[in-house]
């Protein structure tokens, strides 16, 4: 027998095919109450149709299989879930029975040190004392003027603060361990994404990162505005709107009273004459400082018109960003991360949009006039990842099959959005269609009995999906689950409620279950029924059942006046206010906090490996004695050479004409390299080995110009050579090593014994004969030139520069070959002069 994935929950079409291709083969898997997707035409009747249909054995009709147990969530907010939706969905209202085959089962296995109790915060907008009476405002502050999204994000934000400072712990399945809570624990579900730009804001001020991947809202975000009114200053700067835009913002940087002078200064005309004639004239003691920062403005301005004529625009934007600095300014705000990624998509569709036919930024700004009329917009710029440590906000139906150990359900106190039952006319796939009755004779029309029965179907439907939507963003907590509503009145709302504790049964009365307009509706009289809430009232439990009352689902009822959180904000501002002051003033600000220690203990820390920064973990036998040598200069050591060697190849050009001395030095190494040790070593010998080096590309022609054989030659004729020849079967040429030793060996300005860094480089030539190891190192140095007296005076003073690499070498020998380096030996080809280092 085959099985065949299946859709859980098809429309009528896709049920149809899935028939014709299975024969009715089918295993079926899914959770109608998580049917959220009715607006893509999803069906849930067809999957109950089944479910009712199949038995728990085996026969004709199908066998089902309970798969009741939850293995994501903590048992409060299963137990919260159950006592919610047995009182809320019905078979009539809701289309599906909550009975017990339907509750959700504890699957998963915490630690039960700890409850974690549902959270309903109630935000009450009703006003008090004062302000409700005279409508005078105290505190200078609008109550009423706050959106709904403002003072539940700023909830939230209070809430989320007090999670990450209190390190609250969180249950980790896999690793079965415990850690403190972080941003992305954290996840913010909403019905819709209406309020998500608002909370967004008010999360930034709040200095709480959040993301939300929102497809609207670009155009709207204040950095981009400032910027683009600037753009529109470039373009036409007799625009007031842009014009004031600009000034006021940290561009500017001008105040109401600031402008106010401006205008003064010249009443007629637009304000950007008005800018022209204050800048032309002398300052005064009273506008010098306002003087100073339009002047400044008002001469960029005209270099950026002027650019703005010449270049392309987006070599335009990312110049304004230079000039003002504003990207730097939004970096340092709060979510400033996200502001320079909006400011990056700016320069970047600027770009794009010359990639097309079109130039100018003329036609840049009807471009994005023309798609804000027609309402359309562009999504904020991405600056974040999956793994990012941020507080999410997203949307119920983005966030099924996913879970979060934090969840908070904002937004329950808005209304069901009902569009799709006010239009003029309603489709039903089973019935047809339905439109308002209309009398042409009259020029009148009403609702027609068809249109009110599909209505109140439809509305049935809707509010059946609202019933699963909720039960879908409930069940996305792991751990801890926050419910969230704001109300004008609890009062009023209280009034609606407690009509329900007259009611014994489990199930609310399936009318105010219908009529509901919001979550709140629902939650509101499904849970002042419980012993956790009793506080919201004085009430009489005789008339509901023991099991209601006492259900073991644990609840934390929290009221909060929206005064509250006004007035946070208002002693924030004006602290802000007051401090702002006494820095313009230069007066030291009187703070005191339980941080100040921590603080200037971060603020004081120097990194303990500072030097490891600025000094290379690797580094080379001749780097490591130029830096010796630099240092021997500087400390004014006469006898070692200043470094002329210049840290850049140089052109080619300059390379064809004539080798430098290191060239000179590697062509001279080569050869040595290369000679046949076991011959005797003549001038002819030399010059055939030369050109045969030249013929296989070892050598180029310039290099073979700079070997003069009469040197080779006259070096083995010394001791040393000689020696060399007659042991020439343990001679190893050019043998690389790799040495770890102490940083305070390889650079003179770096004391310390314990961090060891890496060298590397390469012996000319080791041998051996009957007394030990001998090591030799060929130079190419101009000594005949340099130095009046010749060796005798140079002898020191080579001793000396090579001292260090001649020393490295030897350590490295001895360390590597476990024997030591009797003698050591510098031969300088010019004049050949051996030289030997005790």
């Amino acid at each position: 027998m085959t099985s065949n994935s299946y859709l859980s929950l098809p429309n009528m079409v896709q049920e149809a095919i899935i028939q014709l291709v299975t024969n009715n083969n089918l295993f079926m898997v899914g959770d109608v109450k998580q049917s959220i997707y009715r607006f893509r035409l999803a069906e849930p009747n067809l999957f109950l149709g089944k479910y009712n249909r199949f038995t728990v054995t085996l026969d004709q009709s199908g066998l089902k299989i309970d798969l009741a147990k939850n293995f994501r969530s903590r048992k409060e907010v299963l137990d919260g879930t159950n006592y919610l939706f047995k009182q809320v969905m019905g078979e009539s209202v809701g289309e599906i029975d909550y009975n017990e085959a339907a509750e959700l089962k504890v699957g998963a296995s915490y630690p039960e040190d700890e409850k974690y109790p549902i959270e309903w915060m109630l935000i009450d907008q009703q006003m008090t004392g004062q302000t409700k009476e005279t409508g005078e405002n105290p505190a200078e502050f609008d109550q009423v003027d706050l959106e709904q999204s403002q003072l539940e994000a700023r909830l939230m934000a209070q809430k989320i603060k007090g999670l990450i400072n209190e390190r609250k712990l969180i249950y980790h399945s896999k690793t079965k361990t415990k850690k403190p809570v972080t941003y992305r624990d954290i996840v913010i579900l909403l019905r819709s994404m209406s309020w998500a730009p608002e909370m967004i804001e008010e999360f930034k001020q709040q200095g709480i990162p959040v993301y939300a991947n929102l497809s609207t809202g670009y155009f709207e975000a204040t950095e981009v505005e400032v910027m683009i009114s600037l753009l529109k200053v470039i373009d036409n700067p007799i625009q007031d709107i842009p014009l004031a835009s600009v000034l006021r913002s940290p561009i500017v940087n001008l105040d109401e009273e600031e402008m106010a002078k401006i205008r003064i200064h010249h009443k007629q005309g637009s304000f950007y004459e008005c800018l022209s004639h204050f800048c032309s004239q002398p300052s005064t003691a009273n506008d010098e400082e306002i003087h100073h920062k339009v002047v400044t403005f008002y001469e960029q301005l005209q270099q950026w018109r002027t650019k703005a004529r010449q270049g392309a625009l987006s070599e335009l934007i990312w110049q304004l960003y230079r000039d003002t600095r504003f990207y730097d300014y939004v970096g340092g705000m709060p979510g400033g991360k996200q502001r320079q990624a909006n400011l990056r998509a700016l320069y970047d569709r600027a770009r794009q949009y010359e990639e097309t036919s079109f130039r100018g930024l003329f036609r840049f700004l009807r471009f994005i006039e023309r798609m804000r009329d027609r309402g359309d917009d562009l999504g904020t710029a991405r600056s974040l990842g999956e793994q990012e440590d941020v507080v999410r906000i997203m949307t119920i139906h983005s966030s099924k099959g996913l879970e979060f150990p934090v969840v908070f359900v904002a937004g329950l106190g808005r209304n069901f959005n009902l569009m799709d039952l006010r239009k003029a006319y309603l489709l039903d796939k089973k019935y047809g269609i339905a439109t308002k009755y209309v009398n042409a004779v009259k020029r009148i029309t009403y609702p027609s009995l068809p249109q009110l029965a599909f209505k109140w179907k439809k509305s049935l439907e809707m509010i059946a999906e609202e019933m699963r939507v909720l039960y879908v963003a409930l069940t996305r907590a792991k751990e801890k689950l926050y419910l969230i509503s704001t109300v004008k009145s609890l009062e009023k709302e209280l009034e609606h409620w407690i009509n329900a504790t007259n009611n014994p049964n489990w199930l609310l009365d399936e009318f105010s279950r219908a009529k509901a307009t919001s979550y709140l509706d629902w939650i509101g009289p499904a849970l002042i029924r419980h012993q956790d809430c009793k506080e919201l009232y004085e009430r009489d439990d005789s008339l509901l059942p023991k099991e209601i009352v006492e259900h073991p689902s644990c609840w934390k009822f929290n009221i909060v006046k929206s005064e509250q959180l006004s007035m946070t904000e208002v002693d924030e501002s004006h602290q802000e206010e007051e401090l702002l002051v006494k820095l313009r003033n230069g007066q030291n600000i009187p703070i005191t906090s339980s941080y100040a220690d921590t603080v200037h203990k971060q603020l004081s820390w120097k990194y303990v490996y500072q030097d490891a920064t600025v000094h290379r973990a690797k580094q080379s036998v001749s780097e490591v004695k130029r830096q010796h040598e630099i240092t021997a200069e500087e400390s004014g050591t006469d006898y070692i050479r200043k470094i002329r060697k210049p840290m850049f190849n140089r052109p080619r050009f300059m390379q064809q004409k004539s080798l430098t001395p290191a060239e000179r030095g590697t062509a001279m190494h080569a050869v040595m390299q290369h000679i046949d040790l076991s011959q005797p070593v003549t001038e002819l010998s030399v010059t055939m080995l030369v050109e045969d080096m030249v013929q296989k590309e070892l050598l180029t022609g310039e290099q073979q110009e700079t070997i003069a054989p009469e040197t080779i030659v006259q070096f083995f004729e010394t001791e040393v050579g000689k020696r060399l020849l007659k042991n020439w079967q343990s001679v190893r040429r050019e043998v690389p090593f790799s040495l770890s030793i102490p940083a305070s060996t390889a650079y003179a300005n770096w004391n310390d014994e314990d961090e060891p860094v890496l060298i590397q480089g390469v012996i000319d030539c080791l041998f051996e004969d009957q007394n030990g190891l001998i090591l030799l190192d060929y130079k190419t140095d101009n000594i005949t030139e340099r130095y009046k007296r010749g060796f005798s005076e140079a002898k020191p003073i080579l001793e000396a520069q090579y001292r260090v690499q001649i020393d490295l070498y030897t350590k490295a020998v001895e360390q590597i070959l476990k024997r030591p380096v009797l003698e050591r030996y510098l031969y300088f080809f010019d004049g050949a002069n051996l030289l030997q280092l005790k």
